[in-house]
């Protein structure tokens, strides 16, 4: 039996409550989160056949731990039995703040292989709801991207706009390309690939500009691929919270709205700096991210009496490009 969930912040008890605990009329079906964590996980292990158990007692772990969050979607409908009817290629996100271990220590680090280990997790689920659901049926498409990256950087004692921060980006996208990519070749060798043979060679040179290990690209090129993309870095707002809390994306962490600069007359300076760093972050993991980086930075201080019904929560200040200032890195850099 798996620990109970540990919710640290109300922000995140209210995201759970409003807008992904099952209810059906005046019937509560989940009492708890873990109970929406045990229905998400059974639901999408059922293809498993016997080893259904065992994945969803991996998918319920990981999502009780903070470290993975599904498709708000999945979270919402998967085992009610309700219809997903939503177009796009289903999504799921890591949370690297939470493959911190010894956070806030000198000791602190960043537990690669784990986040590795997750993000196949992550591509053997979301390949499962291609079977279990319409709208998403035979797609060749995933996305799996992050959450607080700044979290991860503050457990670790690591400036957000330093070039410590951009070479710590760049590991949790090589580490995030690496993991998915093993997982979409296993599920190929499993599966089927849905890729035509003749697609291998040309994503086998994608995967040597990454400096992907030789002999996963040898798999690839032998077994073909479940996927033709599988990262994508965006903005996943409602998952965000609901992990605590945790910095939406590659954005800056959160602040109160009572210490949060006016937005009435445009960004502040220290808003501007923000950016800038987001910029140098986002131009740090493209190369390693299937899908063009369009995360640019939202300021979005929490008000008193957000609104949880339609997920608002203060004024977005303008948008940046996430390369307009970096530029796009030609090959990737160690």
């Amino acid at each position: 039996m798996l620990p109970s969930t540990l919710f640290t912040d109300p922000v995140a008890v209210h995201a759970w409550d409003a807008w992904f605990r099952w209810r059906d009329g005046g019937t509560l079906h989940d009492l708890t989160v873990d109970a929406t964590w045990w229905r998400v996980a059974n639901a999408l292990a059922a293809v498993e056949g016997t080893l259904a158990p065992l994945l969803a007692h991996h998918l319920a772990h990981a999502f009780s731990r903070w470290e993975l969050l599904p498709d708000e979607r999945l979270l919402r409908y998967a085992g009610t039995g309700a219809a997903i009817d939503a177009p796009g290629a289903p999504s799921a996100v890591l949370n690297v703040g939470a493959f911190v271990i010894a956070p806030y220590t000198p000791q602190a680090y960043f537990d690669r292989s784990r986040f590795m280990d997750t993000a196949g997790l992550a591509v053997r689920l979301l390949d499962n709801a291609t079977t279990l659901f319409a709208p998403w049926r035979q797609s060749d498409s995933l996305s799996v991207g992050v959450i607080g990256l700044a979290n991860a950087l503050h457990g670790l004692d690591i400036p957000y706009r330093s070039a410590e921060a951009r070479a710590h980006a760049r590991e949790v996208a090589i580490a995030l390309a690496e993991g998915s990519l093993r997982a979409s070749i296993a599920l190929a060798d499993e599966r089927g690939s849905r890729l035509a043979p003749c697609e291998r060679a040309q994503l086998a040179e994608r995967w040597q500009r990454r400096r992907m290990p030789p002999l996963l690209v040898e798999e690839g090129i032998r077994h073909g691929v479940r996927h033709r993309e599988l990262t994508a870095i965006g903005s996943h707002p409602r998952l965000a919270m609901l992990a605590n809390n945790a910095a939406d994306g590659i954005d800056a962490m959160r602040e109160p709205a009572a210490s949060a600069p006016s937005l009435r007359f445009g960004p502040t300076d220290r808003q501007q700096t923000l950016q800038a760093a987001q910029a140098g972050l986002c131009a740090a993991m493209q190369p390693w991210i299937d899908t063009t980086v369009s995360h640019p930075m939202t300021y979005r201080p929490i008000p008193p009496g957000s609104r949880w019904e339609d997920g608002e929560g203060g004024a977005p200040s303008p948008g940046l490009a996430c390369l307009s200032e970096y530029g796009k890195t030609a090959e990737p850099e160690y």
